[in-house]
């Protein structure tokens, strides 16, 4: 059976002919979510060109999680072509999750979600919107949250206005595991980073390394280098002991400007702790070095998603929409709260 013959809403995107195109190659922009912006940068990395960090991070690095273009254009359709290094290759997480672009429409509600790239190929051309009447709008393209981009090129109808909107915002970085990256959100709109993007006044850079947060002094000295007014730090899942954190994450915080206002958030809640107890007092330990960290403002992370009674993930580890939102509101809170003292 193939459901996509039966239902028409269950089959992939698809690229209307469209007679005039005009093709905007978006790496040579200066993008929202991108730290290290140089001219006649060719990549879409994250972090400072030529700077080496381990095998890991060097290679998550390329996949653009949290970078976004933000525009004003009156043309009445919106094409995207991209040239990705893979399809989409993991079982627990979506194509559109892993490979996909999202775009926003900003209106009086805010951000409202339109549509995403709805396909698995590690090459496409495919529309984003089309149909729509001429009337210039403002809109917002996130980038793939786990797939190394070569390419990105935004298509719009020839000879349509076209405005890109990179206003001056102070920073937030997030730094952290799979979890930050974005593993496993349905799109990349829905990471937690991503939410908060779109309903804080800030620019939200996303330091996520998926089975790579080692708390480098490499990392620290390039977000020392960004000086974010909030560093939102979610480092346990990749630190292989208490001990070796508690080593660790001292140093780390004290290379972060004085100035920087730092969230530290512990682990979110697995189901497995309660058939292990050794899972759980490894946590409990992990949980009294976090909360007793100075200069931080912690954040329990079991107690954050506790009412979602272990619903809140994919795997029993990563987390889904359900679970990504429930966090971006929580610091939401946290940093509006914060900035009204």
């Amino acid at each position: 059976m193939d459901v996509r013959k039966i239902d028409v809403n269950m089959a992939e995107a698809t690229s209307s002919k469209q007679q005039k195109i005009e093709w905007i190659n978006l790496q040579r922009l200066e993008l929202r979510g991108m730290a290290f912006f140089e001219v006649g940068k060719k990549d879409f990395d994250r972090l400072k060109q030529g700077v080496s960090v381990s095998q890991g991070v060097d290679q998550l690095k390329k996949c653009p999680s949290g970078i976004n273009i933000t525009f004003k254009t009156d043309s009445p359709f919106i094409k995207i072509k991209a040239k990705l290094r893979s399809g989409a290759y993991m079982s627990h997480m979506t194509a559109v999750g892993t490979i996909g672009f999202d775009l926003y429409y900003h209106d009086v509600d805010g951000w409202v979600f339109i549509y995403t790239t709805k396909i698995n190929a590690a090459s496409y051309e495919l529309d984003l919107l089309k149909d729509v009447s001429r009337e210039e709008r403002e809109y917002r393209i996130y980038f793939p949250l786990y797939a190394g981009l070569d390419e990105a090129i935004l298509g719009i109808e020839e000879g349509s206005k076209i405005e890109f909107l990179k206003e001056k915002q102070e920073k937030i970085v997030v730094y952290g595991t799979s979890i930050s990256q974005g593993g496993c959100a349905t799109r990349p709109g829905m990471a937690y980073s991503t939410i908060m993007d779109r309903h804080l006044p800030y620019e939200v850079i996303n330091l996520g390394f998926s089975g790579s947060c080692k708390l480098e002094e490499s990392i620290a000295d390039m977000i020392q280098e960004i000086h974010p007014k909030y560093l939102v730090l979610e480092v346990e899942a990749n630190s292989p002991s208490p001990e070796v954190l508690a080593e660790k994450l001292p140093k780390f915080i004290d290379i972060i400007p004085q100035d920087v206002r730092i969230i530290l958030m512990s682990h979110f809640p697995e189901g497995m702790s309660r058939l292990k107890p050794e899972i759980k007092e490894t946590f409990k330990r992990f949980y009294d070095i976090e909360k007793n960290q100075k200069r931080v403002l912690f954040i329990d992370g079991e107690e954050l998603l506790k009412e979602y009674g272990f619903e809140e993930t994919v795997d029993g580890v990563h987390l889904t929409d359900l679970g990504f939102y429930a966090v971006a509101k929580k610091l939401i809170r946290v940093i509006e709260g914060w900035d009204q003292l």
